[in-house]
């Protein structure tokens, strides 16, 4: 059962990483443009601290268990 949530904590870990790093890429090029827009940067830095948020809360739940 550990080993199963833990899998899973990864796993959410890994796609709200993923996303993260493609909308950083996003906010670098959109920051590159003539007109660049606010909101590519917004959902980056959101998506970048549940990034954060999650791997700390992971590391905290491997070592309550």
């Amino acid at each position: 059962m550990r080993e199963r949530k833990d899998l899973v904590w990864q796993t959410i870990i890994g796609f709200v990483g993923f996303f993260a790093l493609i909308s950083l890429v996003q906010a670098v090029i959109n920051v590159l443009r003539p007109d660049p827009l606010i909101w590519p940067g917004v959902l980056a830095g959101v998506l970048l601290l549940a990034t954060w948020l999650l791997v700390r809360r992971w590391l905290q739940w491997r070592e309550e268990n």
